[in-house]
């Protein structure tokens, strides 16, 4: 039994190492046609390798399945635009009116800026954007706010307000 076995292995070896002389290119045969080592087989056997000429697949997608997708949110009717840090320290326009019920949105021009309430009308809630006076946003950041209690409202970049980088606006009914 530990005969034919021993027989079959040499068999395969030489055969396995023969097919794979003849895809390597030219490999030649080990002289001992007795039993296999995994180093007889691995160093045969060819890597393929990437060439700058090799294209993405492109895999087809079934198109009688829906994906899907998030609701876009709605944006509100702005009333205002308003540009932060458009150059320098400034808001442009710096004071402005708008109506109850409109929606102000202000538009980074610049980084490292905010917008927090000064003064607020009795029964606002408006503070400015999110976070304490430290939280600055960058360029393209936009911020809206709908403003229903009519009154004067005031406000500043905390880092710039000792460079006088303030605005207002009045709320009207």
């Amino acid at each position: 039994m530990e005969q034919s076995r021993r027989s079959f292995l040499a068999a395969m070896a030489t055969g396995v190492t023969g097919a794979l002389a003849g895809c390597g290119g030219g490999s030649e045969s080990p002289t001992d046609a007795g039993t296999p080592t995994a180093t007889d087989a691995a160093t045969d056997t060819p890597t393929p390798t990437a060439t700058a000429t090799d294209a993405p697949t492109e895999t087809a997608t079934d198109a009688g399945t829906a994906t899907p997708s998030a609701t876009p949110t709605p944006t509100p009717d702005v009333a205002q635009r308003v540009l932060v840090g458009p150059g320098d320290f400034v808001f442009e326009p710096a004071t402005f009116s708008v109506p109850v019920g409109s929606t102000v949105l202000w538009e980074w021009r610049g980084s490292n800026h905010n917008v927090k309430a000064e003064t607020t009308p009795d029964g606002s809630e408006w503070t400015g954007t999110p976070g304490d006076a430290g939280r600055t946003f960058s360029s393209g950041h936009t911020y809206a706010y709908t403003f229903d209690v009519p009154g004067e409202y005031a406000y500043y970049c905390a880092p710039h307000r000792s460079l006088d980088m303030a605005g207002s606006f009045t709320v009207t009914e």
